[in-house]
Parts: C-alpha cells; structure tokens; sequence
C-alpha cells in the first residue's frame, strides 16, 4: 500500500551547474540517501539540477558536501573538492573532467 512517505521528494542542495566554479562556497548537503563509505552513515546525495546529474558527498559529517561530481546529459563530467583553508576561506578545487562515452 502507498503511503504519504513514498510520495516525499527529499530536499535538494541549492545548486546550479552552469554556474559551479571555484567560488561557488559551501553547498549543504540537505537529505543523504546513499552510504557509499560503508559506514552505517548516509552521507551522499543524489539529484538533477538543471540538464545535469549531481552526486554530492560529506564524507566528513559537517553538513556541506566535501565531494561533488557532475554528468551533463550530454556526457561532460566534472569532479570537484571542497578545501577550507586555515584563513577560513572555502574554494572547490576541480579534481577530474571529461566526457563519457564515444564522444
């Protein structure tokens, strides 16, 4: 039997990936649904933000993601880091891009 629950679309980071960039600061990972570390801990979300797939992880457990991977529908890729520096500043840093498939 269907309930209310299964219906509930769970919160999404404010995101936009045209936009994403080294000073994009902090993004709020709102509902972790996925485990990926294996320790009993959600700690990775996933959504679609504009024509683009979003993984988002806090591997640290602060609340932002420290980890963030998108895949445009046309295949382009771009993975990403959340570094703090001991001035406080945040920045992303690009770990990885490219694209999938044949093309």
């Amino acid at each position: 039997m269907a309930t209310a629950e299964s219906f509930l679309v769970p919160d999404v980071p404010s995101f936009d990936p045209d936009t994403f960039g080294e000073d994009s600061g902090a993004v709020a990972l709102t509902t972790p649904t996925h485990d990926i570390d294996g320790d009993g801990l959600l700690d990775t979300q996933t959504f679609e933000s504009g024509n683009a797939l979003v993984v988002v992880s806090d591997m640290d457990g602060d609340g932002d993601a420290d980890h963030l991977t998108t895949i445009s529908d046309n295949g382009a890729y771009a993975s990403w880091e959340f570094h703090r520096g001991t001035d406080g500043v945040a920045q992303w840093k690009q770990t990885d891009d490219g694209t999938l498939g044949n093309g």
